[in-house]
């Protein structure tokens, strides 16, 4: 009796700390991050089209599940950092780690929410852009929150065509209590 009194008391231990645990995930010691949008620089609207064409064809190549299409806007030697901190060398390494995603756990997904917030031209052939978004899973009418990304790109113009040669992507959350106390014990 005894022995089952003490393996019901564990039980009901652990139940509480997942409590604690859960509930302090949804308390958060950050603000929300605040986004901005700024100005594109007058003079460059040919450049910013190019930009936001390069753009379009790596969202539609996402969404047509096409690793290739979708890395065909990066130079050979890009740098592509993903959420997770994984980081990709080249358009074909970009190609194949994201056509292995789109033929598996993110087949039938999309990017949403696509928003270019800024672009700085830092000389005539160099430009540093700052855009926000989304994946969007197969079936899903919008994408989940935790999905909020924003994304640095650095994107550089040889023989009058712009590629991205730096691509950097990070989430946009807020810091739950849970977090905040797991970092202070790192």
């Amino acid at each position: 009796m005894k022995k089952i009194l003490t393996i019901k008391s564990i039980l009901i231990l652990l139940l509480s700390l997942n409590a604690v645990v859960i509930l302090f995930q949804f308390i958060y010691v950050t603000p929300e991050p605040e986004i901005y949008n700024y100005d594109f620089p007058q003079g460059k609207m040919t450049d910013i089209q190019a930009i936001q064409q390069l753009e379009n064809t790596n969202a539609e190549g996402w969404a047509e599940g096409n690793g290739a299409k979708m890395a065909s806007v990066f130079t050979s030697d890009a740098d592509y950092v993903t959420f997770n901190g994984e980081w990709l060398k080249g358009n074909d390494e970009i190609a194949t780690v994201h056509q292995e995603l789109f033929d598996g756990v993110l087949k039938g997904s999309s990017l949403a929410n696509r928003n270019i917030r800024s672009i700085q031209f830092i000389a005539d052939n160099i430009a540093i852009i700052h855009m926000t978004g989304a994946i969007r899973q197969k079936g899903k009418h919008e994408p989940a929150k935790s999905r909020n990304s924003i994304q640095t790109l650095i994107a550089k113009k040889e023989n009058n065509e712009w590629k991205f040669v730096a691509f950097h992507n990070a989430r946009i959350k807020r810091i739950s209590l849970w977090e905040g106390m797991m970092m202070s014990f790192n």
